[in-house]
This record gives structure tokens, sequence and C-alpha cells, in this order.
């Protein structure tokens, strides 16, 4: 597999570490003269210097040649456009990363729907792990594009049955389970959410971004 990697923060180069650790062709995008050459020699990986939003520099990547394309800088404008400039070189998998969750309906927009919002993500999985529930370890189980998602249950949501949460819920998701205070209850139909539930529903990844618009008090 051959991958594109806009960036070098912590979380592009802990990308770049494990893709090629498991025998990835990696090359990694810098706009930093002086980075690029920093990275030329700690990474074992290509690295092109320039504007990963720049479609020359992108086609010094050999972009038409990679199967993924990861825009994981700091900067949500610049990774928005790295993307589209990769959809024209026809890049199959192409990823976004978003520090600002506001634009993910741009994105949807530009019909970029594989989202990382790693902040959202941390928090998360911390609190749940302050629970004693380790996604990471159901996440090994699941299949494909499985998912899941956690959201707490606001004043528009109290006393909805979990049958009529699942109704409008996107396609492909469904309740698996609700945390109340020490408790966790089956997603039967009859439960009825209460005011700081905690709802964990299995979805896809393509739904991730409506679920996050949807029912993260912040980006609604």
């Amino acid at each position: 597999m051959r991958v594109i990697i806009m960036g070098s923060g912590r979380l592009a180069l802990q990308t770049a570490e494990i893709m090629i650790a498991r025998g990835d062709e990696v090359v990694i995008m810098e706009k930093s003269k002086e980075r690029a050459a920093e990275l030329a020699e700690t990474m074992d990986c290509a690295v092109v210097e320039g504007d990963g939003a720049d479609p020359a520099v992108q086609s010094a990547a050999e972009a038409g040649d990679a199967d993924a394309f990861i825009a994981a800088t700091r900067d949500d404008q610049a990774n928005i456009v790295a993307a589209v400039v990769a959809r024209r070189f026809g890049i199959p998998e192409v990823i976004v990363k978003l520090e600002n969750p506001d634009y993910i309906p741009v994105c949807e927009d530009l019909d970029l729907t594989k989202l990382a919002l790693p902040e959202i993500s941390f928090a998360m999985y911390v609190s749940e792990m302050a629970r004693g529930l380790n996604l990471s370890e159901i996440g090994e189980l699941l299949r494909g594009d499985a998912r899941l998602f956690r959201f707490l249950v606001e004043e528009n949501l109290a006393g909805k049955p979990v049958y009529q949460l699942n109704r409008e819920l996107p396609e492909d998701t469904a309740v698996i389970v609700v945390l109340r205070a020490e408790s966790f209850l089956p997603a039967r139909e009859e439960v009825v959410l209460q005011l700081g539930d905690e709802v964990l529903v299995m979805t896809r990844q393509r739904n991730l971004a409506d679920l996050t618009r949807s029912y993260t008090p912040a980006q609604r």
C-alpha cells in the first residue's frame, strides 16, 4: 500500500511510523525546508518538500500512484484543500484531519467523508476508560468499517424511548447500551432515556460526521 501523508505533527508521524512498520510505502509532504530535511534523516520513508495543497507538490509525490492520502496538518483549511486536490489525482482513500468540527459540513459538501477528529475521539476514549469500558478492546472485535460512537443525553432527548431514537439515527446505526450512573442498560426498545445518560451506538465510518454534528453539543 502506498500512502501520502501531509504534515509532520505528532499524529502524522505516529501514523507514518505505524504504516512503515507494517510494510506500507509512505511519503511525507512537509512545507518547511528545514523540517523536511530533518525528516529525511530520521524517518524511514520518502520526504517531499513543499506545500501539500499544491498540485505540483502532489505530482512530485507521485500522487497518481497512491492508494491513500492523509491530510494531517494543524491547518484545517489546508487539509481540506489538499484533500480536494488529492481527489483529482484519483487517490481511492482520502482522509482529512480536522481540529474544528465546524468544518464537517464543508467536508460533506465536498464529498470528503473520511474525517479524523482527534480531540473528540480522545475525549470519548478517555471518558469510557475512566468508567472501565475499553473501547480499544471492543473496537478490535468489530468488522469492516463498523465504529462505536458515544454521546450524552441532554434535555432534547430525555424521555425518548430507545426504539424511537433508533428510528432517528442514520442508516446502519443502532444503540447497543445505555450507561446510567453505575449501570449498563441493554438497549431494549422499552428503555427510556434520562438526562445525563450516556448512549453507545454501533455505526459505520460514513455516519460519524453526521452523528458528531447532531449529537455533540458544541457541534450543533
